[in-house]
């Protein structure tokens, strides 16, 4: 066994036998997709996953300050999927934390520390944070969070007394309702994950896969509004009317269905709803075997398509539809890659994608993703150019394409690849934007042109396009790559107060992108809140303890527009960041 230091996160349902108790299969589903959501907040906070327990989950994170920041985003995310249902549907979490030296082994984790985060989460308040007084003296300072006595309470099993410190989020009951988003003006349409009624939850990454290669064909039919595969996947196991989630994305129809395994066989039932009446408009089921999956897939696209707009024509289709991949294991080995990438975790998406790429060496949208993976190394986790990543990404990037070169995902992935590094800049901007124009629905591209005409291009597109990503994908959890051009443009302006409102945004949803401090510093320095920038360059190096100015500008050179490089020296060394 390995021993080591870490911070424990236990969290469980309260209440989840009742839940249970009054409807089985709707309480397994809401808590198979609560435990989604949080498994990505969990993973934006640079957290793992250790195990999932049905009504629960374990988690280990480096630090203490990793490990209560992301407890409270996960109440804080709770509260948000709680806040269209009726009160007795809410499910709501409680989450303790305690860190010490854990023992590990095949991945899970034991030892007296784990074991004493299992009891403070017992003691937690419903739908709040207990954490032990040791967490919360190594957190002092370091996070906007105030915590409130608890006392000592008897802790089972436990022989020692440990005083334990409780935060609740503030409740928004007094917030004035949001008003529904207008249906768009052409035929529009959001695809619900698939529910996965299989024996095994093991399963549920292929009716993930099977539902985001939905939606990606429909995205390339350019007269259909689809809305993206994150906000679609924010309803994940959460009960609700199609008429309410029609007004919520500001979509006329909703597809939504089923996938049950069971040995070699699959079924996969699926209904497309008119979310204005509620009214079944078309409903089908498929049969098949794990040897046809993808040709169940082309069938479903087909038929949606054929039930919205019968006068599409089959070449359209046929253009429309996904490229499935010759070798099954590889196809596995690539859903996996993306549900890690969905939940920010890169290294595990890079495994994945490189063991599909071993199985199917010309499996060139694994290939394209993996070559995004090596952009994510640089830009959220690090914040200045790796040799190794830039000279990898590339070779991906142009790898993918030669064996691709019609597919406009793998031109959206290696292009941006490509500009991003500053290999091909004029190409890989050229690629991205025409996947924009192929593929109208398709949000991510449209994000990342935003990115690039920042970087590389004309900054007075950057608010156009990432307004028309915004539109795509209302609930974009991965919104901060579009934040961190908008307060670009914004410091490139002048407006300092909008572009530290922009970066400040973007750290809420994904604290690791290391310029996004650098964005909220300097503008915070160009507003002359000195201290506060201090406070912002500290929690950049407890971040990143590698940064230094000189690394953070030498992957700036790579851009065209050579962004802040005057400004960001001149403040960040201001702020005492090492040269």
């Amino acid at each position: 066994m390995e021993r080591r230091l870490a911070a424990v996160l236990v969290a469980d349902f309260a209440g989840y036998s009742s839940h249970v108790g009054r409807n089985e299969e709707l309480a397994v589903r809401a808590a198979r997709g609560h435990l989604d959501a949080i498994e990505l907040v969990i993973g934006l906070h640079r957290g793992r996953v250790v195990k999932t327990m049905g009504d629960g989950l374990l988690a280990e994170f480096a630090s203490s300050r990793d490990a209560v920041g992301c407890a409270a985003a996960i109440q804080h995310r709770m509260m948000e999927r709680n806040a269209p249902l009726e009160a007795s549907e809410h499910m709501l979490l409680r989450v303790g934390v305690h860190s010490g030296e854990i023992l590990s082994e095949s991945g899970d984790i034991f030892g007296d520390d784990v074991n004493i985060a299992a009891r403070i989460e017992a003691h937690a308040p419903t739908g709040g944070v207990a954490v032990s007084e040791r967490v919360r003296d190594e957190v002092a300072g370091r996070l906007d969070i105030t915590f409130l006595d608890a006392g000592s309470p008897v802790l089972k099993n436990i022989s020692r007394s440990i005083r334990l410190f409780d935060w609740m989020p503030l409740r928004q009951a007094d917030a004035p309702a949001t008003r529904p988003k207008a249906v768009a003006d052409k035929p529009s349409l959001a695809v619900l994950p698939l529910t996965n009624w299989s024996a095994s939850p093991q399963t549920e990454y292929i009716a993930d896969g099977l539902t985001e290669d939905i939606i990606s064909a429909l995205a390339r039919v350019p007269w259909l509004f689809v809305i993206a595969r994150n906000s679609s996947f924010a309803y994940k196991g959460t009960p609700m009317d199609v008429r309410q989630i029609g007004r919520d994305l500001g979509v006329r129809y909703i597809l939504e269905g089923s996938m049950r395994i069971q040995g070699n066989r699959i079924r996969v039932s699926g209904q497309l709803a008119d979310t204005a009446s509620g009214a079944q408009v078309w409903s089908e089921r498929f049969d098949g075997t794990d040897e046809d999956i993808f040709d169940l897939q082309d069938k479903v696209t087909a038929a949606v398509v054929a039930a919205v707009a019968p006068t599409v024509q089959m070449a359209e289709m046929e253009r429309a539809a996904q490229s499935a991949p010759g070798n099954a294991s590889a196809y596995d080995y690539y859903l996996q890659g993306l549900a890690a990438l969905n939940r920010a975790q890169v290294a595990k998406a890079a495994d994945l994608l490189d063991a599909a790429i071993d199985e199917s060496p010309g499996y060139a949208k694994a290939m394209a993703l993996r070559a995004w993976c090596h952009t994510l190394n640089v830009a959220w986790r690090v914040g200045y150019a790796q040799d190794t990543d830039r000279a990898r990404g590339g070779d991906l990037a142009n790898a993918a394409l030669d064996l691709a070169p019609g597919d406009l995902e793998v031109a959206a992935y290696a292009g941006y690849t490509l500009a991003f590094f500053g290999l091909e800049i004029e190409r890989g901007m050229g690629l991205v934007r025409q996947a924009c124009e192929g593929c109208p629905s398709f949000a991510w591209a449209w994000t990342s042109m935003a990115m690039l005409e920042a970087l590389q291009g004309d900054s007075n597109k950057v608010l156009d396009l990432a307004d028309r990503a915004r539109q795509l994908n209302p609930k974009d959890p991965l919104w901060f790559r579009a934040l961190v051009a908008i307060a670009a443009v914004h410091r490139d302006a002048g407006r300092f107060d909008e572009a530290l409102q922009a970066a400040q945004e973007g750290l809420q949803l994904n604290p690791n992108v290391v310029v996004l401090y650098v964005h909220s510093i300097c503008a915070l320095c160009e507003l002359d809140r000195m201290d506060e920038a201090r406070t912002m360059a500290s929690r950049l190096l407890d971040l990143s303890p590698e940064f230094s100015v000189s690394g953070f500008q030498d992957h700036h050179k790579y851009f065209r527009a050579a962004l802040h490089t005057a400004q960001n020296t001149r403040w960040l060394t201001a702020v005492g960041l090492p040269e």
